[in-house]
């Protein structure tokens, strides 16, 4: 599993720890000191963000904008984007039973199916990472994570239907210093995560960050290869370095490389009598990743304004096995729909290049201008066989080979133009008017190949090459209200658009082809702040529509297992309310939470003939709910306690768009105390308290019964870590 980059950067990162725990040994060396009081917890007021691409208190955004710090993201391990979102109104993960693509919804909109254009924007360290396979990055080491709630077309452009979510890698500050993490969990997990902060010069600071993470056993087990299903192993590392070249010029660039071999599709049928122990399968389902991502921005202030120039992309390898009949069947059992032995295996490899160049005026007599403009360079390439060895088999003997072979490879090159002007009309009124412009050329090489032995079930090869144009014009406009120093509120209009594009598992070209789908979104909010008790409310309540929703068909004379497929189909609505809230009682402990009530619902459009009018989008929760806290006492000079909780709910809903599979709802309750002495601090944890297995997928098909995939039961550990 290593590559020739990860033993380099390995090497790179263990010099660099080396050369922090020396420097921080030496005298003078500025760390953090055992003796040193406990930090206030910081005001959710005065959180700086970028979600306009600009450097702004949360507190003023006139938008639907939430912010998750490292702090919460460490205290209560939030490593996972599942849980992530589970402190923001109205979000949620999606998952697809393959264990490939896990993709962020927001507000009702997400990704019906893997491959597809997401219906949430995602940009990591500024680079856009939301076409093919948009999952982004370890959320380890972060400054932030911004969720930005609602359409989102004129900043972030494409595929910002339902909103935008911004992930930010923490940067150097100016200390030397390291720290060392050591984790071991139920399952047998084994956790190790390094820092070193590396100050150069005034201004000048390099940042490395490696982890390494290892899951030997798990709930999930095949008594056939006697290995455990949802056993992982993941490892990585990332350099950021900031450079203040002049008082005006500033260079800040980032690094990133993950690899590791994860769960492939472990559905298990209850309906067959099979348990999470009990998952029979004659082949093992495995995947293995490897991705590398880059980012650079330069920034440049003038007289003129702020000039930010960002370049970098991403490459992605994934390689997947699996058990595509999900039985340990050899021949065919038509009375059970079984086609016997299947095996699938999968290659995908996306290459990704994105550049940016924007401008952000002064401040000219009470008007501000943003103008910008994007350019994206998208491949991807995926290929499937699968072979029906049952098949092959009970027709030949094993002398004929029955496969289907699918190459699907696609790219875009897009490019776009953006502007956002501020016209400060009073001294507490702004209008704010922006507008984007977005075109995409997408092409298709496309190549369906059974065997001899298949044509006369399947039909012929299919070979297609196919050019397309995709354009979009995404305006909006903002009015946002100042009355005092403790309100704010907004009242604005935003569009957003997906993509159109090509299918890519598909065996019929008839089938590869949607188009592009719109939104626009209506939405009042206000944020009001206490400062006595560092209290602050968000309210917002929005009415999105959507035109050509993007939903799967079904094609029943394509072979099994290739016969979904997406296409535009409908109007969509969806109204809700949200709310988000953070106060401090006493110094040092934090509360905070979030609501989110939704309705949404399909206004017409048909699947394989039954109407979807009225039916629930399969991407909403009626209800999402958080309650969290961080509490931090000194109970010495030099030792202080810790504790962390969050409760977090959301209701049940539908993976499909005829609302035939209910997914149920989920409470987790996520636990972590401990003891920090300074130099070195011990915290133990217990995660989904409750055991709340809820389903997070369903696919596959036996007898006419779907498979399911529950989330991960109770979990618990402890964490141990040296500061230096």
């Amino acid at each position: 599993m290593k590559s020739v980059w990860m033993q380099s950067a390995c090497r790179t990162a263990a010099w660099a720890i080396s050369t922090g725990i020396v420097a921080g040994a030496m005298p003078g060396a500025a760390l953090a000191q055992s003796a040193a009081p406990a930090a206030a917890s910081p005001d959710a007021s005065e959180i700086v963000v970028t979600a306009r691409k600009r450097e702004e208190r949360l507190f003023d955004v006139p938008g639907a904008v939430s912010a998750v710090s490292n702090a919460q993201v460490e205290k209560l391990r939030l490593f996972d984007a599942r849980d992530l979102l589970s402190l923001t109104p109205s979000a949620f993960l999606q998952e697809n039973n393959a264990g490939t693509a896990r993709d962020f919804s927001i507000r009702g909109v997400g990704t019906p199916t893997l491959f597809a254009e997401p219906g949430v924007a995602t940009y990591v360290d500024e680079i856009y990472s939301s076409g093919f396979i948009s999952y982004p990055t370890q959320f380890f080491d972060l400054e932030r994570v911004e969720v930005l709630r609602g359409p989102q077309g004129a900043l972030y452009g494409r595929n910002a239907v339902g909103g935008a979510v911004n992930v930010i890698s923490k940067n150097p500050d100016d200390k030397w210093g390291a720290s060392l993490q050591g984790t071991y969990g139920t399952f047998d997990r084994y956790e190790l995560r390094g820092i070193v902060n590396a100050a150069l010069t005034d201004g000048v600071g390099i940042r490395v960050s490696g982890w390494k993470f290892k899951q030997n056993k798990g709930e999930y087990f095949n008594p056939v290869t006697k290995r455990y299903l949802d056993a992982n192993d993941t490892e990585g590392g990332r350099i950021v370095g900031k450079f203040d070249l002049t008082d005006n010029i500033s260079l800040r660039i980032v690094a990133e490389h993950n690899e590791g071999d994860t769960a492939g599709t472990y559905l298990f049928f209850p309906t067959a009598g099979e348990t999470p122990k009990t998952v029979s399968r004659d082949t093992q389902p495995t995947n293995s990743f490897d991705t590398t991502r880059v980012s650079s921005e330069l920034g440049i202030k003038t007289g003129l304004g702020t000039f930010t120039l960002i370049g970098g992309g991403r490459n992605y390898t994934l390689d997947g096995v699996e058990d595509t009949d999900l039985s340990t069947d050899l021949f065919p059992t038509p009375t059970l729909s079984s086609l016997g032995k299947q095996i699938s295996t999968r290659r995908n490899h996306v290459e990704s290049r994105f550049a940016e160049a924007r401008w952000l005026s002064p401040d000219w007599n009470g008007i501000s201008l943003l103008v910008g403009a994007t350019y994206l360079n998208d491949k991807a390439t995926g290929t499937i066989l699968t072979d029906l060895n049952g098949l092959s088999l009970a027709f030949s003997g094993g002398a004929a080979p029955f496969t289907l072979g699918i190459a699907n490879n696609q790219s875009v090159k897009s490019w776009a133009g953006f502007a956002e002007a501020t016209w400060k009309i009073t001294e507490k009124v702004n209008l704010i008017g922006n507008l984007r412009y977005t075109s995409d050329d997408k092409s298709v090489d496309f190549l369906f190949t059974p065997s001899p032995a298949l044509i006369g079930f399947v039909g012929p090869s299919q070979a297609v090459k196919r050019t397309r144009n995709f354009n979009n014009w995404s305006p909006g406009a903002t009015l946002s209200w100042s009355p005092s120093e403790a309100v704010r509120a907004y009242a604005k209009i935003q569009t957003g658009f997906r993509a159109g594009g090509y299918n890519f598992n598909v065996a019929k070209s008839a089938n590869l082809d949607y188009d592009s789908e719109t939104s626009v979104n209506y939405e009042v909010g206000a944020r009001f702040k206490a400062a006595p008790l560092h209290a602050t409310l968000g309210v917002s309540a929005y009415y999105l529509t959507q035109k050509n929703v993007l939903v799967p068909f079904f094609d029943f004379t394509a072979p099994p297992g290739l016969q979904g497929y997406l296409d535009n189909a409908s109007k969509a609505r969806t109204f809700g309310l949200e709310f988000e809230a953070s106060v401090q009682p006493v110094e040092g402990w934090t509360i905070g939470g979030s609501l989110g009530v939704l309705d949404g619902k399909f206004n017409d459009g048909a699947v394989n003939g039954v109407s979807l009018k009225g039916k629930e989008l399969p991407a909403a929760r009626k209800l999402t709910t958080s309650l969290s806290t961080a509490y931090r006492r000194p109970i010495t000079q030099s030792i202080d306690v810790l504790f962390n909780a969050s409760w977090t709910h959301r209701s049940s809903g539908f993976q499909d768009v005829q609302n035939l599979f209910a997914i149920g709802g989920n409470n987790l309750i996520n636990v972590s105390a401990g003891v920090d002495f300074g130099p070195f601090d011990l915290l133990g944890f217990v995660q989904n308290l409750g055991n709340d297995r809820y389903d997070i997928a369903f696919g596959g098909n036996r007898n006419g019964q779907s498979g399911v995939i529950r989330a991960q039961g109770r979990t618990y550990g402890v964490s141990a870590r040296a500061k230096f």
